[in-house]
């Protein structure tokens, strides 16, 4: 079972990214099938959990949900053209450090 603190801050990341959005930056379906896939379970794995860390700290950064949520999905020039929501799935601590770099700097950028 996770912890009582990673389910509340589950729980806080579902409200701002969806639950579709939420299981594919914590890596539904990357190990094991996405049918069945839960995040509760999923919370179990180390690397779910640094997934969400990240994906808090980015929310943390922009002031609005809708905002995080599109810098995320958008491609971005210095993460070769990838979005920042993949490289949070896919990549590793060095490339999800720049994602968190760059989303503190874009955060700041007038709108």
């Amino acid at each position: 079972m996770p912890a009582v603190d990673d389910l509340v801050l589950l729980d806080t990341a579902e409200q701002v990214w969806g639950p579709d959005l939420l299981a594919y930056l914590l890596g539904a379906g990357l190990d094991a099938p996405l049918a069945g896939w839960s995040a509760e379970v999923a919370l179990q794995d180390p690397g779910v959990r640094i997934r969400l860390h990240c994906v808090l700290e980015v929310q943390r950064l922009f002031d609005l949900g809708s905002v995080a949520r599109a810098w995320a999905r958008d491609l971005h020039p210095a993460l070769g053209f990838r979005s920042p929501a993949s490289v949070i799935r896919t990549g590793d601590e060095d490339e999800r450090r720049v994602v968190l770099e760059l989303a503190e700097r874009d955060s700041l950028k007038p709108r």
